[in-house]
């Protein structure tokens, strides 16, 4: 899941998409350290009190981090394909996104339900209904981009089978100007048509991405173009505060909407004006924050850092093994008498500690290290100092 593409046979490294890809990863831990310490409507375990400060932070960082993930996705996704090949995309894609879930999908389907039950009653006695099983869990995120594989590798045989069957250059042109023309307007550097793209897409899901593959698709086929328009990625890197302030503004409106279109729906009630509104909020905040964050990462963090670089590497082990630490970690707590803040707190730094420390002395120079990664840490740290 790192940038480089150094065993792929490529040399490009985007460091500051390497950092801000870790820490996004890392944020996953913060997330679901937050969910019981407020309303999610029995969807989470709770731990009976709700913190105000803990919901602002879990949706702020909701609101843009698997979006960024995915704009990221395509963004690499295109440079593997362009400084290799289609071949070398599928390849790469299926030995980092289809092996990890082949290990690690079993190991956290047969865990986590027992932590849930354990969160819902105290207890790790009790059933556990052979569908929980099942449950993908956080690596849904990974079923997303290998479909998207398979999608990409169907419109490049598409695309090879439309210059054969049309051959005529007349068609042809028209139909590359089309495109290029619809392009430019989506590339704007104000975002008013990819908005308006993902707020229909939105509708269905409620802003939501993990039951909606097409919208998670948007932001990834977004990111991949984008790294075709250099002058748009430009932009981006010139523009990041106004991303983010305008962001901040949208995210500030939107937590003043997220309450009303709560009390509505729970109440069975329905306002359609109100809830294009939130999607739209929801939209809005998501890409600007996303531009925002890949300007200013590529602007102010675009050079090598051991410390950056050591993070990058262990962030994708951070992310498939946190889940069942943070969650355990937040339910055993449910017994302690202790602000909520202080608690959130806790279940943060334990599960970072864990996860840097396992992947520091059992991950990094073993075989889930390459699973993960590639080749090993010190080899391509050598070659990037060689560079």
């Amino acid at each position: 899941m790192r940038s480089d593409q150094s065993d792929e046979g490529t040399s490009i490294r985007y460091y500051g998409l390497d950092a801000l890809r870790a820490v996004a990863m890392a944020l996953g831990i913060v997330l679901h350290a937050a969910l019981p310490y407020f309303n999610t409507y029995e969807k989470w375990p709770s731990d009976g009190g709700e913190s105000l400060a803990i919901w602002v932070v879990f949706e702020f960082i909701h609101i843009w981090r698997m979006p960024l993930f995915f704009i990221l996705g395509g963004f690499f996704g295109a440079l593997i394909v362009q400084k290799r090949s289609w071949k070398a995309y599928r390849n790469q894609r299926w030995r980092r996104i289809g092996l990890p879930l082949i290990v690690f999908l079993p190991l956290i389907a047969l865990v986590m339900p027992y932590i849930w039950l354990y969160g819902l009653q105290g207890s790790f006695r009790g059933g556990v209904e052979i569908e929980s099983h099942f449950n993908p869990w956080h690596l849904w995120f990974l079923f997303h981009l290998l479909t998207f594989v398979i999608v990409m590798t169907m419109w490049n045989l598409g695309r090879q089978l439309f210059s054969i069957l049309i051959p005529s250059n007349a068609i042809r042109i028209v139909w590359r100007s089309s495109a290029r023309a619809l392009l430019r307007v989506i590339y704007f550097p104000v975002p008013v048509t990819l908005s308006v793209i993902l707020m229909i897409v939105f509708i269905p899901s409620g802003a939501e991405l993990i039951g909606n593959p097409p919208a998670s698709f948007a932001y990834f086929l977004f990111g991949y173009g984008l790294f075709h328009h250099p002058r748009m990625m430009r932009s981006i890197k010139h523009y990041w505060v106004a991303y983010i302030v305008s962001g901040s503004v949208g995210f500030i409106v939107y937590l003043w909407t997220v309450p009303q279109v709560v009390d509505i729906y729970s109440s069975g009630g329905e306002n359609d004006s109100l809830g294009l509104v939130f999607i739209g909020l929801k939209v809005g905040c998501a890409v600007t924050f996303s531009l925002g964050l890949i300007g200013f990462a590529e602007q102010r963090l675009n050079t090598y850092n051991s410390s950056w670089r050591w993070l990058a590497d262990s962030s994708y082990w951070v992310y498939v093994s946190h889940l069942p630490i943070v969650t355990f970690v937040t339910f055993l707590m449910f017994k302690i008498s202790a602000p909520s803040e202080v608690k959130f707190l806790i279940a943060i730094f334990a599960t970072f500690l864990i996860t840097l420390a396992t992947y520091r002395f059992f991950v990094r120079r073993t075989f889930v290290g390459v699973i993960l990664n590639g080749r090993s840490y010190e080899k391509e740290t050598a070659e990037t100092r060689a560079r």
